[in-house]
């Protein structure tokens, strides 16, 4: 008796997979998305910050050059006088200051 139950169990289940087989796709690929939004909200938010930190960074060497480059530095005095190298050199030491 228990068989019988076991196989009618069974071919029910069968029945009802073939049946409503694309209502199980579909839930099963919304959880997917609807999982999936949190981890693509992070992902961009990290993506923003990275690329404002980068820029703040861009700006800060464009200032640091800028400061580098006045018309009281060592650089641009030694490039007035004719020496490159050694104003090259000096615009390198400020810049890792």
């Amino acid at each position: 008796m228990f068989k019988i139950e076991k196989l009618i169990m069974e071919n029910n289940l069968k029945n009802l997979l073939k049946n409503y087989k694309s209502a199980l796709i579909c839930s099963f690929m919304f959880g997917i998305i609807l999982g999936s939004v949190p981890f693509i909200y992070k992902s961009r938010e990290n993506f923003r910050i990275k690329k404002l930190i980068e820029e703040q960074r861009k700006i800060e060497i464009q200032d640091k050059e800028k400061k580098c480059k006045n018309d009281d530095s060592d650089y641009k005095k030694f490039m007035s006088l004719g020496f490159p190298k050694t104003a090259i050199e000096k615009f390198k030491i400020c810049m890792e200051e």
